[in-house]
């Protein structure tokens, strides 16, 4: 963020303007030029479809402009086309003015300007509006200009014949490959008319040189143009020489963006193509955006989707447990009354009483844990102490007082009432109450 502030902070609000708009051109050209689907090249008087050697003849009529002589030869090779045409058109070099230019700038948005704003006084022959084509990738070379009104009037031309011209660049740049393009060429291209030599370094132009046909067959004009294109540095050459290399090209021209002439129409065209690359842009960013919103809740949902596909599973899996479980509860509640009866060892408590009555026991009643005993001891109070030692009983106590002569020899009467350890019929009626019927 502190590098992108301190590199902004170099920069004027003017000079950051400028930049931004052309920003914003040189995308609305690149969507422009991702629309070609054809690329027409005029060579001696002849339009020639480069894609499949297709060519037409302008027309010569009274009243007919050369633009519209063109339209109408594109619209004869393009009368239907299976979706919108978007053209790519070729012009002679000899149609294309050009400057020379050495500046101690840096970036194409301060050389692109310096040369724009002197567009007149480097092309003095010309007063109209004039179009710009530059690769500003090195502070010297040679810039094109075409006029705008022409391109205008082609565009106007085009739209009548229901195609679309996006484009137009001199045909001679369309003479190297992709591969060769960004190497040091000389590109010779010779019509009927005119003679051209293009001095092509790394993509960038470097000397755009035209003579007519008919200055060369005086000598001083022909001097003068051997001097001028000598000078030019060793390099591969490429030569045009008519229509037979367009002939055999067979393949759509790939167009050079920064040497490429965009009318006013096709410019609005590519700014609407960008604003709905940017909407679409925008509809993209919003529906990631919402997503990731939405991402917790998707995730969530999954969980609880898969939790409940394993709850399924496990319930599966687990059927015949459960119907075992079940039937055990259908057994318990069938005959866990009588098994889960408080079990009383009658017997053993009769031993253990014999140990400390010695025969003298009268009466004996168990009730639901609770044993009332009577009969006749020595001492009855020892007797109940006794009893309360030991672990099968609890809560012993005297239910009746003893009384001192009735036994004779046999002691004293008592009456006791204990209750029996690990016998509980209070929680037993509570698990199994009884059923009224």
């Amino acid at each position: 963020m502190k590098a992108l502030r301190a590199t902004l902070s170099k920069y004027s609000l003017a000079e950051l303007g400028t930049s931004t708009r052309m920003l914003l051109a040189d995308s609305a050209h690149q969507d422009l030029l991702g629309t070609l689907t054809h690329s027409l090249v005029l060579q001696d008087g002849v339009l020639i479809n480069t894609a499949n050697g297709e060519y037409r003849e302008l027309a010569q009529e009274e009243g007919l402009s050369r633009e519209q002589a063109i339209a109408r030869a594109a619209g004869q090779m393009i009368a239907s086309p299976a979706g919108p045409a978007s053209i790519l058109l070729l012009l002679p070099p000899a149609e294309f003015l050009s400057s020379r230019y050495q500046l101690a700038l840096k970036g194409e948005g301060q050389i692109r300007s310096a040369i724009g704003l002197q567009s007149h006084t480097l092309v003095p022959a010309y007063e109209g509006e004039l179009l710009l084509g530059l690769n500003a990738q090195s502070p010297e070379g040679a810039a094109l200009w075409y006029p705008a009104r022409a391109a205008d009037a082609l565009f106007v031309a085009f739209q009548a014949e229901r195609l679309f011209l996006a484009a137009l660049m001199p045909r001679t740049l369309a003479l190297p490959t992709d591969e060769q393009y960004a190497q040091e060429l000389i590109l010779q291209d010779d019509d009927n008319s005119h003679a051209a030599q293009l001095e092509l370094r790394g993509g960038v132009l470097h000397s755009h040189l035209v003579i007519a046909r008919q200055d060369l067959e005086q000598a001083a004009f022909a001097e003068q143009w051997q001097a001028e294109t000598a000078k030019a540095a060793p390099a591969q050459r490429l030569l045009c020489k008519g229509r037979e290399f367009w002939d055999a090209r067979r393949s759509l021209v790939m167009a050079r963006e920064a040497y490429c002439f965009f009318p006013r129409g096709a410019e609005q065209q590519g700014r609407r193509l960008l604003l709905q690359k940017k909407k679409r842009q925008a509809s993209i960013a919003a529906g990631v955006l919402v997503g990731l919103l939405c991402l917790p809740f998707i995730a969530n949902w999954v969980q609880v989707a898969w939790l409940q596909s394993q709850v399924d599973k496990l319930r599966d899996a687990s059927a015949d447990a459960r119907r075992s479980q079940s039937a055990v509860y259908a057994m318990d509640d069938e005959w866990g009354t009588v098994a889960g009866y408080p079990h009383q060892n009658v017997p053993q408590v009769l031993l253990t009483l014999n140990q400390f009555i010695n025969g003298s026991l009268t009466t004996f009643t168990l009730n639901k844990g609770v044993v009332d005993l009577s009969g006749y001891a020595q001492d009855p109070a020892l007797l109940v102490e006794q009893l309360s030692e030991r672990e099968e009983f609890h809560e012993v106590s005297q239910s009746r007082s003893s009384s001192g002569s009735d036994g004779g020899n046999r002691g004293d009467r008592f009456g006791i009432r204990l209750n029996l350890s690990g016998v509980d019929f209070k929680a037993y009626e509570a698990k199994y109450p009884v059923v009224k019927q």
